[in-house]
């Protein structure tokens, strides 16, 4: 397919915004600190103008990218694939109805959602770090090994020396997590 040609363009340019979204969730962490300490609210006002579309933009890339590594690139997500999935495409549609309704009520949803994606995330993410210090051990009960269906196929192979698909979701999620962590608190 036409668009498959684009796939190379596509991983670096998700691998880039990968490194944005670890740099935004740094400031938004580093936000949520400052609340804690009660040194501020630089920044708060905008996350409580803009927090539910930042959630959005996050989960849309996140669904698009994940779509088009599979319908259009052609990679089968593996089984810790599919469990990261089901819990960050929900959060598009959910956003995006809360948007039009403006119902900042979302934000505990979207909270829910992402912590459990990130359990997925980290375990899968540690998984490859393992696989790529230790040597294959050729265990088919491991859902991402050569076996089957694996991450390892893909051409995101530790991309900036330590990107991968996991880490991507690990990013989106720990980046709805702290958004909706600073659009709560300002609730209560």
């Amino acid at each position: 397919m036409f668009l498959s040609t684009y796939t190379p363009q596509l991983v670096t340019a998700l691998a880039v915004l990968t490194v944005a979204g670890q740099a935004i969730s740094l400031a938004l962490l580093a936000l949520l600190l400052q609340r804690v300490l009660k040194k501020g609210e630089t920044g708060e006002a905008f996350l409580q103008r803009h927090g539910l579309l930042l959630m959005f933009i996050v989960a849309l890339i996140a669904t698009g990218g994940s779509l088009f590594f599979s319908e259009v690139a052609g990679w089968s997500p593996c089984k810790l694939c599919w469990f990261q999935r089901i819990f960050l495409y929900p959060q598009a549609l959910l956003l995006a109805v809360a948007l039009w309704r403006k119902d900042r009520n979302v934000a505990w949803y979207v909270l829910f959602l992402s912590e459990i994606g990130l359990l997925f995330s980290v375990a899968h993410y540690v998984e490859q770090v393992q696989a790529s210090l230790l040597p294959f051990t050729g265990d088919p009960l491991k859902p991402c090994d050569a076996s089957g269906i694996s991450c390892a196929r893909t051409e995101i192979t530790f991309a900036f020396g330590y990107i991968t698909l996991p880490l991507m979701a690990l990013t989106a999620s720990l980046m709805n997590i702290l958004t909706s962590v600073l659009v709560l608190w300002k609730k209560r």
